[in-house]
């Protein structure tokens, strides 16, 4: 049985972007997994396992639309 990947948080060094994704399946698409920095192209992202209130809030960000 798949399960989804936990939720991660990208973080970019160059230009302080930071995303906290909670994917819902392990078809990882568009916004759910980041190879590069969508604001300034910088490929070195660092890649964390998210904190639980980041989670919850990129979750409840998710269903709210934000």
């Amino acid at each position: 049985m798949p399960l989804p990947p936990p939720p991660m948080t990208f973080k970019c060094n160059q230009c302080s972007w930071s995303k906290t994704t909670t994917p819902t399946s392990d078809a990882l698409g568009p916004g759910d997994w980041y190879q590069k920095c969508p604001k300034c192209g910088n490929p070195d992202l660092h890649r964390s396992r998210a904190r639980i209130l980041a989670a919850l809030l990129a979750k409840a960000g998710k269903y709210l639309n934000i």
